[in-house]
């Protein structure tokens, strides 16, 4: 059993130990008031002897609520014995008693296998289990007054809350571990890092360095040093990239700008982790790619580009610079003009759809640089969308 499953099953047994001590309660309860009204019942040795059972059970169900005993059946199997006590009120007690509406031979005790089928199952467990307790006590009255639409709405509203609160805090739990793992994982990951810096990284970077000063075949080594290099760097930079919340998969852009890194192509990203629906990411990764394809279009393949990812309070911006030789005044208008929209639909494009801009900040002679920006409140689930 993972961490994860065990966070969420803590929080299950939390529950559960609490539940054991509901049903402890009311049982003594639903045996105190059958013991101050016996004399009226029209059948009381068999009341007694139905009381004794549901004591019994209540110590069965309590046992068979235990971890290692805990599966579906068990739930199954305590609503049957419950719903068998509870109809067994229409025998022991007198026609005048159920007319009146008086409290079943099982008093409050039926409430428990409601609460235990909504940790189980959550709210819709919880509804489930009251509309089939609710559904026996109803048709053995002879008719439905305002007492019983009360019971009906409290078990409504317990099954409700508990399957609720159950279901938040077993989320909770989960990302409580996720987060101590997602730390855990930095800090070692910030401890390979050093080391790796100070020793392995230090010495490609000089092979890089040194085989491009002697030329000829030591050129060729240096260049796989600084191929090497780079894939290490991305390798002890890496972050979590996915996190699951109510709105779906998020990603981290700035793992998958990373991802982009080559020999002539750099990364900047920051330090924590720029988490954007996978959606989004995927459209801006799209709309960088198509910057470095038009750098290598015009610049050719020995062509730098350079990507720097911004994450600012109200908006993300992405920069590719490249050092080629730039876009002239008004060629991107001819292009689009002549009905040639690979920059308008692959750049400008999926920044218009996404409710951002693209912006060329262009120098002809010495390369080009694009601004990828993107408002947060045009990004679903963000906290400036809100």
């Amino acid at each position: 059993m993972d961490r994860v499953t065990r966070a969420a099953q803590q929080v299950d047994d939390q529950f559960y130990r609490v539940l054991t001590v509901l049903r402890a309660v009311t049982l003594v309860y639903a045996v105190g008031v059958n013991a101050a009204r016996w004399r009226d019942f029209e059948h009381p040795v068999t009341a007694w002897v139905l009381i004794g059972v549901m004591v019994v059970w209540s110590g069965v169900a309590t046992w068979l609520y235990e971890p290692r005993h805990r599966a579906s059946w068990v739930f199954i199997v305590d609503m049957l014995v419950t719903l068998a006590l509870l109809r067994s009120t229409e025998y022991v007690h007198t026609p005048e008693m159920l007319a009146e509406h008086t409290f079943t031979l099982t008093t409050y005790w039926v409430t428990t296998v409601v609460v235990c089928w909504a940790v189980r199952w959550g709210v819709t467990g919880g509804l489930l289990a009251t509309a089939i307790v609710q559904s026996v006590d109803v048709t053995m009255r002879p008719t439905v007054n305002s007492s019983t639409v009360g019971n009906i709405f409290l078990m409504v509203l317990a099954a409700m809350l508990v399957g609720y609160c159950a279901h938040a805090l077993r989320v909770s739990a989960v990302r409580r571990v996720e987060a101590e793992r997602a730390a855990a994982m930095a800090t070692e990951r910030e401890r390979l890092a050093r080391a790796v810096h100070d020793g392995v990284l230090q010495v490609l970077a000089l092979v890089q360095r040194r085989g491009n000063e002697i030329g000829g075949d030591a050129a060729e080594l240096g260049r796989l040093a600084g191929e090497q290099e780079l894939a290490l760097r991305s390798l002890i930079q890496s972050r979590a990239r996915e996190e699951t919340g109510s709105d779906g998969a998020r990603v981290d852009l700035g793992r998958a700008l990373d991802s982009l890194a080559e020999a002539r192509v750099s990364v900047a990203t920051p330090s924590r982790p720029v988490m954007l629906p996978a959606e989004t990411v995927d459209e801006l990764l799209g709309a960088v790619r198509a910057c470095r394809a038009n750098s290598l279009l015009h610049g050719g393949p020995d062509t730098c580009t350079w990507i720097l990812l911004e994450a600012e309070t109200d908006k993300v911006v992405v920069s590719v610079r490249d050092d080629g030789p730039g876009i002239p005044d008004g060629r991107l208008e001819r292009a689009e003009a002549e009905g040639r929209l690979g920059v308008a639909t692959s750049i400008r494009g999926r920044l218009r759809d996404l409710g951002g801009e693209a912006v060329l900040v262009d120098t002809a002679g010495q390369g080009c640089e694009w601004e990828l920006v993107l408002p947060l409140q045009r990004v679903p689930g963000s906290a400036s969308a809100r």
